[in-house]
């Protein structure tokens, strides 16, 4: 590999900016300006101890590939500018590669927002397949435990999908309410709001939805709801990022937003937590491409930690977003419409890698 040494001194330089457009992934290239110099050492140093942003692809900085960024790779890249030690390479860390869930999920229309109960044994997306009452609808379909395989998907019904788009549904842990997006809806407070429809097990529908009011609902537009695997949290998105709301035995409290480290670009959205509450994974917007990327971070002490971007082979081809985590983060389920898929949009999904102790590393 030829090595770049072009060192650029800046007084108070804060952050090393990745250039727009596409961007190749070479190891070693925090900063994604497809080169490696002194640049890429600034960027991670501010990273790791200024709360600057995460490696444009996390794997290329983290160039002595141990699946974490820290000063072992400062030291490397150090080491390999000046000291002529090794190349940097690239692992990608934690996640297989991504595989299309084919039909009957997905069709040759684009589908949306896949997400199940905790149990695994119900899910909804939204689609516009043949059978939609207009643009995106919402459907719903179970896992058969004797196939290994998922159910035809059925529409939520004309209660809840219009003529207009249906979008970001999501499940309560028992199955029982849908939560959704839709805009303008009469009864609603204007703007793309949330929504809830309860199953009817007499007439065996999805109800009339309502509104769980101004609190969730606030001025402007919100998307994404989720609600975490123990039913006590509701996470959604608006312009600010991603904010949660608990529950407090008969509604949902007044929301908070989450941490900087979080909501760092405001253009995060669709978020999923794991059973402890402890990871959480949303997508945002931007980047080197300029378009949707996964983002990871854990919780701390005292919030919630820096955000990382997955690895390119998960997060990059084509896009990426509107992940889902099953509860245990076993496994990443996400709308992409990279090479393969079968539509405009499609849902893939990649398995945790486990470590030779047994466990998933972080």
């Amino acid at each position: 590999m030829k090595r770049t040494a072009v060192i650029f001194v800046v007084c108070g330089l804060t952050s090393v900016l990745a250039s727009p457009g596409t961007v190749a992934q070479v190891a070693g290239d925090a900063n994604g300006d497809s080169i490696v110099n002194v640049g890429d050492i600034v960027y991670e140093v501010n990273y790791l101890y200024k709360s600057g942003s995460p490696p444009v692809f996390y794997e290329c900085g983290d160039p002595n590939t141990d699946c974490v960024v820290d000063v072992g790779d400062i030291v490397y890249l150090i080491n390999y500018l000046f000291r002529q030690g090794p190349d940097p390479e690239i692992v990608y860390c934690y996640w297989t590669e991504p595989v299309n869930l084919g039909e009957p999920i997905n069709s040759p229309g684009g589908e949306e927002s896949f997400r199940m109960t905790p149990d695994g044994r119900m899910a909804v997306l939204v689609s516009n397949r043949e059978g939609s009452y207009g643009n995106g609808d919402v459907w719903y379909c179970f896992w058969d435990s004797v196939s290994h395989s998922w159910s035809e998907p059925q529409n939520c019904g004309p209660n809840v999908n219009t003529m207009i788009e249906d979008l970001g549904p999501c499940l309560s842990p028992d199955g029982q309410k849908l939560y959704y997006v839709q805009y303008g809806r009469p009864g609603g407070y204007g703007g793309w709001e949330i929504w809830v429809s309860t199953w009817d097990s007499l007439s065996l529908e999805w109800g009339v939805p309502e509104n769980p009011g101004p609190t969730i609902n606030m001025s402007g537009s919100e998307w994404g709801p989720f609600v975490s695997p123990d039913g006590f949290k509701l996470y959604f998105s608006n312009a600010w990022g991603i904010w949660v709301s608990d529950w407090n035995g008969s509604t949902w409290e007044t929301p908070t937003l989450l941490d900087t480290t979080v909501n760092g670009w405001h253009s995060e959205s669709h978020p999923s937590v794991t059973a402890d509450n402890e990871t959480l994974y949303f997508t945002r917007w931007g980047g080197p491409n300029l378009t949707y990327y996964i983002c990871v971070s854990q919780r701390t002490g005292t919030g919630w930690g820096t955000t990382h971007l997955l690895p390119p082979h998960v997060s990059d081809s084509g896009g990426a977003g509107q992940s889902y985590v099953t509860p245990d983060g076993s496994k990443l389920y996400f709308i992409s419409a990279r090479d393969g898929g079968m539509g405009s949009g499609d849902v893939w999904v990649s398995e945790r890698i486990i470590d030779e102790d047994g466990q998933a590393p972080r």
